[in-house]
C-alpha cells in the first residue's frame, strides 16, 4: 500500500529513528486504515521470545499477593511484557496443568508462589530451561531467583510486641499449617518467642482457617466457645483479624480494653478500620516489582537467577493493641 519494502515497515514500527519522517507518516496512515498488528506468533518464531511470563497463583481475591500481582505486572508492561496468570484451586496446587499451559504458551519465564511448590513443578521447568522467579518465599531454604521475608522474624515481632504490653496468654488464628510453609514458620517464631518469656499459646487456642473475613469471623467465634483464657488474639492475616473483630465486639468485648488483637501484612484497610490495626508490614509490592526486575535481567542475559532475596518486615503499631 505504501510501497515501501517489508524492512522499512518494520523499522518505522519498531526502530522509527532508522526512517525519514516523511515514509514514518505514510507507513503510520497505512497501518491506521488496514487496522495492522504485527503477527505476535510470527515474531516469537524469529525471536524465540514471546514477551509473555507466566504466574501460578492461587486465590488472588481476599489475599495479600493481589498488591504483589499488581506490581509485577507493572513492572513487566515497562518493559512490554504482558503476564499471563494461571489460578489453581488451593485443592489442585499440585496440578501439573496449569503450568504445563503457561510452557505452552511460550513463556520467557515463570513466577510461582511461596518455596514449597511440589518438585515435580520446578523439575519440568528445569527441563524447558525456563528462569522461574518466587515470590513471597521463605527465608528457609529459598531457591535461587526467590523473593520474600523472614516469616519466623515477623511472628517474632508480633510476639515481642504483646510481650512488652504485659500479656502472656495468647490465641492464634492461622492459615493451613500443612500446606503453608509461611504460616508454619509465622507459628513457629511466636511460639518459640512466647514460650522462651515464660507465656503460652495452647494448642487448644489455636484454630487453622482460609485467609478471609468470615474465616476470621467463624474462629473468633471457636476459641471464645471454648472458654479458656487469652488477652492476646494473634491472627495469620489482617483480612482474619477484620472478621475476628465483628466477632468480638458482637458479643460484647472492647478492643484492645478487654482484647488486644494483632495481625499480618498491613493490608490497605487496616489503618482504617475501628480502631485501628496492629500489623506486621510485609513488602507486598516491593516483592513484585523486584521480580519483575530479576526475571526480566535473566531473560535478557540468559544468564543464571541470583541469590534469594529476602526483604524487611516492619511492625506498625496502632490502636488495636494495648497493655493487658
Amino acid at each position: 500500500m505504501v510501497g515501501v519494502s517489508i524492512s522499512t515497515v518494520s523499522r518505522a514500527l519498531h526502530r522509527p529513528e532508522m526512517v525519514d519522517a516523511s515514509t514514518r507518516e505514510r507507513i503510520n496512515v497505512a497501518v491506521n486504515a488496514l487496522g495492522y498488528v504485527p503477527q505476535g506468533v510470527g515474531r516469537a518464531l524469529v525471536s524465540r521470545h514471546t514477551h509473555s511470563v507466566g504466574a501460578v497463583v492461587p486465590r488472588i481475591g481476599a489475599s495479600a499477593f493481589a498488591q504483589t500481582i499488581e506490581a509485577l505486572r507493572q513492572g513487566l508492561g515497562k518493559a512490554n511484557y504482558t503476564l499471563l496468570l494461571a489460578q489453581p484451586s488451593i485443592k489442585e496446587q499440585a496440578d501439573l496443568r496449569p503450568l504445563r499451559t503457561l510452557i505452552e504458551r511460550g513463556v520467557d519465564g515463570i513466577v510461582l508462589l511461596g518455596n514449597d511448590c511440589p518438585p515435580q513443578w520446578l523439575d519440568l521447568i528445569e527441563k524447558n530451561g525456563i528462569p522461574v522467579a518466587t515470590i513471597w518465599a521463605d527465608a528457609s531454604n529459598a531457591l535461587p531467583g526467590a523473593i520474600g521475608f523472614d516469616n519466623y522474624l515477623a511472628g517474632k515481632q508480633v510476639a515481642e510486641h504483646l510481650l512488652s504490653l504485659g500479656h502472656r496468654e495468647f490465641a492464634f488464628i492461622s492459615g493451613h499449617l500443612a500446606s503453608n510453609q509461611r504460616a508454619r514458620q509465622r507459628y513457629q517464631g511466636l511460639l518459640e518467642t512466647i514460650a522462651a518469656s515464660g507465656g503460652q499459646l495452647s494448642r487448644k487456642l489455636i484454630v487453622e482457617a482460609d485467609y478471609g473475613f468470615a474465616d476470621g469471623y467463624q474462629a473468633a467465634n471457636c476459641l471464645l466457645k471454648r472458654k479458656l483464657s487469652f488477652s492476646a488474639l494473634i491472627c495469620g492475616n489482617d483480612y482474619l483479624a477484620l472478621g475476628a473483630i465483628a466477632c468480638l465486639r458482637e458479643q460484647g468485648l472492647h478492643i484492645p480494653d478487654d482484647m488486644s488483637i494483632i495481625g499480618f501484612n498491613n493490608s490497605e484497610f487496616s489503618a482504617f478500620i475501628d480502631p485501628p490495626l496492629t500489623t506486621i508490614n510485609f513488602p507486598s509490592i516491593e516483592i513484585g516489582t523486584l521480580a519483575a526486575e530479576t526475571l526480566l535481567a535473566a531473560i535478557n542475559t540468559q544468564g543464571p537467577m541470583p541469590p534469594a532475596q529476602m526483604l524487611p518486615t516492619k511492625l506498625i503499631q496502632r490502636q488495636s493493641t494495648g497493655p493487658v
